[in-house]
């Protein structure tokens, strides 16, 4: 993942002119598909990382939690479960994507950039459940539907 000589960075290669030619069709550019993939997570995460750092602020000084009064909302295993076997994943395509970079003339960031945002998303979003879970709010969960 160390940069390659003195080469410019560009999300789909710098050695495909075709990489943002729409002429075949938008479902058939993989790269406009990598990129589309992006932006729900970086819009979520624009949204949930301010709410966590409030929270985490106004909560850690006032409120104690209670570990043995602690009530867990209904799916909570199941969500825990599902939650790593999704970070698995997002592990595996980031793997794969900086295996199959290596193999490239140039930077492809669209091969492990949405797989890396994917997994920061669900690490957020697994914390920001957590947070709800231990303050016993679940109406902050209201947001998520």
């Amino acid at each position: 993942m160390f940069p390659k000589e003195a080469e410019k960075v560009a999300f789909c290669g710098n050695d495909n002119p075709s990489a943002y030619n729409m002429s075949r069709g938008l479902l058939s550019n993989v790269c406009f598909l990598d990129a589309l993939n992006l932006v729900p997570h970086v819009f979520l995460l624009f949204i949930t990382f301010p709410i966590l750092f409030i929270g985490w602020g106004t909560q850690s000084s006032k409120v104690q939690i209670h570990h043995n009064t602690w009530l867990h909302f209904p799916g909570h295993n199941l969500r825990w479960i599902l939650t790593f076997t999704l970070l698995f994943v997002h592990v595996c395509e980031i793997g794969e994507g900086i295996v199959s970079d290596t193999r490239m003339l140039t930077r492809h960031l669209h091969l492990f950039l949405p797989a890396i945002m994917g997994f920061v998303a669900a690490t957020t979003s697994i914390v920001y459940y957590h947070n709800i879970e231990t303050s016993n709010f679940p109406k902050l969960l209201l947001g998520k539907y």
